[in-house]
């Protein structure tokens, strides 16, 4: 569930903020990049700073809801998860091919949790919340949204239109 906050967040954001900015709103590469924006900065920012935080100083309880044993492991995940949040922030100030690396470090990220997640239910029959359902759902759909939206935002701001 925490995916899904932190998307309907970001979107939530995105759309008051659209709501309020006739200028942002005026092309299709203002309304791509401001729904990117929040998402870089929501989705893969704040939660990345939230997942790290649980992953090393809630380590058992992030074991537990993935239905893994408690492992040293959940430090290192926390540390990825805490790099991969914080370039989700800076993508407040840096922009074009920061907001690219950012993408293609989530979808690397989460993508790559995904084959492992699939594995833990083909194999052992994980099914737990934070291994299967919604949550893998939101991690496959996500990276591969905020891709498109980079490449879109891309094109439609070397074609000339802002």
């Amino acid at each position: 569930m925490l995916q899904v906050f932190f998307a309907v967040l970001a979107l939530v954001a995105a759309s008051i903020h659209l709501a309020f900015s006739p200028k942002r709103r005026s092309g299709a590469a203002g309304v791509v990049g401001t729904y990117l924006v929040y998402l870089l900065f929501i989705y893969v920012g704040l939660m990345g700073l939230f997942t790290a935080y649980y992953h090393v100083f809630q380590s058992a309880k992030a074991s537990a809801s993935i239905g893994w044993a408690p492992s040293p492991f959940e430090y290192e995940v926390g540390m990825a998860d805490l790099t991969v949040g914080v370039l989700g922030v800076l993508c407040l100030i840096f922009r074009d091919n920061f907001w690219l690396a950012t993408a293609i470090a989530e979808a690397v990220w989460l993508l790559g949790d995904a084959v492992g997640h699939i594995r833990e239910m083909m194999l052992r029959n994980n099914h737990a919340e934070n291994n299967a359902g919604i949550f893998l759902i939101f991690e496959l759909a996500m990276p591969v949204l905020i891709l498109i939206l980079v490449f879109y935002h891309r094109r439609l701001t070397r074609g000339g239109e802002n």
